[in-house]
């Protein structure tokens, strides 16, 4: 997300310099927020899940004092005047393009979840088929089960 995508409409300008304390604060981390999740999210389309597991310790801090900052201003409502104030308008704006960011990230990792599962699902049937017992008829000719084959199972643990 670059700067240039915050730029509020020119109504609420005067009131993005004007927010202070907890306010301010919940407006850095939500554009903190917005540049990291989409940098991770450029990451996994460009197949690069390693480098955007490392984004997930500053991800997690960066939500943790999000969550923080949002409680206290729940508290103190008041701190960011009335309902419809210029400053709670820019806020939401603010946390709109959060919400879009978010929105195509959860595309992206639902996108390649289905496609892992694809591949595991597609790799265990091979599996199963050339695992196949080999029936054949026994000496009293019933189908007798060879004991030769094991069963395979295949499963992807990585987090992402």
């Amino acid at each position: 997300m670059t700067a240039t995508e915050f730029t509020p409409p020119p109504e609420l300008k005067p009131f993005a310099e004007r927010i202070t304390g907890p306010g301010a604060k919940l407006v850095k981390l939500t554009k903190s927020l917005c540049d990291l999740i989409a940098r991770e999210t450029n990451l996994l389309k460009l197949h690069r899940a390693n480098d955007a597991q490392k984004l997930h310790g500053e991800k997690s801090r960066l939500m943790a004092e999000y969550k923080n900052t949002m409680s206290q201003l729940q508290v103190n409502e008041h701190l960011l005047g009335d309902k419809e104030s210029g400053e709670r308008k820019y806020i939401k704006f603010v946390t709109e393009k959060l919400r879009e960011i978010l929105r195509d990230h959860a595309r992206v990792v639902l996108r390649l979840k289905s496609i892992a599962e694809g591949l595991i699902k597609s790799v265990g049937e091979e599996v199963a088929k050339q695992q196949r017992p080999v029936t054949s008829y026994g000496n009293n000719a019933a189908y007798q089960v060879s004991n030769a084959a094991r069963p395979m199972s295949l499963s992807l643990n990585q987090v992402i």
